[in-house]
Order: C-alpha cells, then structure tokens, then sequence
C-alpha cells in the first residue's frame, strides 16, 4: 500500500526555507532564528519556493484567504493517506468544498459533551503516572517524562476517546514514534525515517479499517461510533472519508499531544515564578495553558499553495507557489503580544495560532488543551528539577517536540 517519495538534496532546503532546517541551533531554540529573520527581512520573507510569513496578522490573513489552500504541490502530496483506493487526503488537508462536507461530519462527532467526559479518567491516569514517576525517581534518580508520563497520557486519552483495544496500544505509540515527523516536508528525511513515516500511516489504516468495521456492526459510546453514525443533511462520510478521518486522528493523536505537554512543561520548569503562579491559581488552568502554547508551540511549520495569484503582507505570490506560515515566529510577534518572548500565565487576549484559524481550526484543540492541563496539574502536586535546561528534540520541523526530558520528582516539602 506504502508508495515511494523520492528526497531532494538537503543542500537545497535552505533555498525552500528562510532557515537552515537542519541546524541543531535552530531546533534547540528557533525563536533566536526567528527573531534574527523578523529583523532583517521582515515578516514576510520570499523563498525559492515562494514566501515564509513571520507576522502573526500575516499568517491570520494567510489561514483565511481563500486563494490559498492545499492545492495538489509537494507539501500536499506528503499528507496523503493509503487506502485500498489508493492515496487520499484526511479532511484537515482538503479545499472547499468537499472539506466544508466533511468537515460538518466530523464535528458533529466532536461535542463538548465529547470532550467533557475524558477530564475525570484523564486526570486519575495522570495522577496514575506522575505518582509512579515519583517512584521512579526515588527508586533510581532522574526520570524521563516523555516515555513515563506524556507518552502514555497522550495515547491513553485517546484510548478513551477512540477506543483502540489494549492489544494495539503498544503498537499505536510505536507508530506515533515514527509518525511524529508526519508534517515534514519529505525531501527533509532520510530514507530510513521516510519508510517509517509510511510504515506508520499503513499501520493506522489497518488498525482503523478494523475498528470502524466493529463499531458499525455494533456502536458504543465513543467517538469512533460517533463518527461512523455522524449524518448531515441525510449525508454521512463515505467508507474511504471515514478511514481517512480516523487514520489521521490516530497520526495527529498519538503524537501532537506528547509534543505539547512536554514543551508546556519545560517552559512551566524553566520559569519558577510561573510555576508557582499557575500552582497558586488552579483556576486559571486553561488560560496558562493558551500562554503555555504560544511561548512555545508543538506546531511549528504549516504550508499552503497558492490556488491563484495573490499576495501575502504585500508581497505577491503567484499560483503554484508555496506559503509557508511560521506559527511559532507568529505566536512571539511584538506586533501582536506585548513583551513577546516572556512567558506571561496572566496573559490574556489575543489566541495564539497554534492550532491555525479559520476553516482548518484543528477540530480536536479542546481535547489537547485539556490534556495539556491534566498533565501539568498533576506536575505541579511535585518537587519537579529540571536536570538539563535544554533537552534534546526529535528534529522535526512541523512539530517541535522533546525526545526527552529527564527530570527527579519528589513529594513536595511545606514551603
């Protein structure tokens, strides 16, 4: 089912982006590059490629044009998904009107009610994890966080929400470890972490062909159910529409939540005061989480082609050109943020764009909101030491995410 993407020389890339995307300096703290770029070149900058936008009402503008879309270009191409029909697109990387369709379907599968129910069995498994977390390291020192604690929350909510029985779990996160550079462009790597990328998105179409097939012959209260029985104006997702939704649910699931809570959490470490401030204001969960995620954002990198001439911040951009939309420069702009790189859990007002805007708003945000501050709650219960200040990352450009983060966790003393 896996079909081969032939890479391009490495030596290119830079022509493609504003940036070196393989330089180790910009994975551990691309907010220096982006700062340097915003300074020489402005906030929107051409590439050989077509444009990178910098500037958070560049890339607001950028998200609702509808000149630009996916089209059919190369970062297109990357996102499709096998199926026995052959390659196709998950409904997040589809153009109107076939994405406004489906896009009515899936949301009806994703209600409040929905996502409400997943707070309680989330916030016992976090509790769950830290406290043998806590263990751990008094058994044995450091811990990492990422296999102990985001890894397994990530894909234990979506258990929750989804389903998957237990004898996929294993395998489902392994995949995610493959699948966590899912965004990236493909001439950016390696033929190795390419085949496992495609390996991964087989293996979730397996998985999900089975799971739809058992929930159509008998539904239950979870979301897969939901989404086969979803109907909109006497319409529902095709078979194909319905794989695609739930194999890309499983691609962004497993993997986009670890890379959140794990960047949330080193940011909260690193800043005692706004430890302590989020730990004095429970209360306030969900707006630290929004400043959390703006400081800085899991999604990184996201594209779009232009469908006809156009122009972005006043430069143009011809049809077929590539615009490629910096999220994380966007969230740090002092154009829309006050102090933009100070991390500020009292900041309130303008939305970061880590989650896009406009038609493609991902659907699932609230479910990664909550899971963010699940894990974080139940963080904050500890004595939480950073043991490095600058873990490593999993060098990915889409999703900026933490191939570790070793840490000791202890009960906390009386202050």
């Amino acid at each position: 089912m896996t079909e081969t993407v032939e890479t391009t020389a490495t030596e290119d890339l830079p022509e493609v982006l504003p940036y070196d995307p393989f330089d180790p300096a910009f994975h551990s703290d691309p907010y220096t590059t982006y700062t340097r770029l915003r300074a020489t070149g402005g906030n929107v900058i051409r590439t050989g490629a077509g444009v990178a936008a910098l500037g958070y009402h560049d890339v607001h503008a950028v998200l609702r044009n509808p000149k630009l879309g996916r089209g059919e270009g190369a970062g297109y191409q990357d996102t499709l998904i096998p199926t026995p029909e052959g390659l196709r697109p998950a409904v997040m990387f589809m153009d109107p009107p076939d994405h406004t369709r489906i896009r009515a379907l899936v949301n009806k599968a994703f209600t409040p009610r929905a996502i409400e129910r997943l707070r309680q069995p989330a916030e016992e498994l976090a509790a769950k994890l830290v406290a043998q977390a806590a263990d751990e390291s008094a058994a044995h020192g450091t811990v990492d966080l990422t296999p102990v604690l985001f890894r397994p929350l990530g894909a234990g909510v979506l258990n929750i929400l989804v389903g998957v029985p237990e004898k996929y779990l294993a395998q489902c996160i392994e995949y995610a470890n493959d699948a966590g550079r899912g965004l990236d462009p493909a001439y950016t790597l390696s033929p190795d972490a390419l085949a496992n990328r495609l390996k991964a998105r087989d293996g979730y179409v397996a998985i999900a062909e089975e799971l739809i097939a058992e929930r159509r012959a008998q539904p239950v209260d979870d979301l897969m159910s939901e989404l086969v029985l979803a109907e909109q104006d006497g319409e529902r997702l095709t078979e194909i529409e319905l794989l695609t939704t739930v194999a890309n649910i499983f691609l962004a699931g497993f993997s986009a939540p670890q890379a959140a809570m794990g960047l949330a959490a080193l940011s909260l470490l690193r800043h005692p005061d706004q430890l302590e401030w989020y730990r004095n204001h429970p209360e306030e969960g969900a707006g630290s989480v929004e400043e959390l995620m703006r400081y800085d954002a899991a999604v990184q990198l996201i594209n779009r082609t232009a469908l006809e001439d156009t122009e972005v911040g006043g430069v143009p951009v011809k049809a077929g050109e590539e615009v490629f939309m910096l999220l994380g420069a966007a969230n740090r702009d002092p154009a829309a943020y006050e102090h933009a790189d100070r991390l500020d859990l009292t900041r309130r007002g303008t939305r970061n764009l880590g989650f896009g805007h406009g038609i493609h708003y991902c659907v699932a945000a609230p479910i990664a909101k909550l899971v963010i501050e699940v894990a974080l709650n139940a963080l904050v219960q500890y004595d939480v030491e950073l043991q490095t200040q600058t873990p490593p990352t999993n060098g990915a450009l889409a999703i900026r995410s933490l191939a570790e983060l070793p840490v000791t966790i202890r009960p906390r003393t009386a202050s």
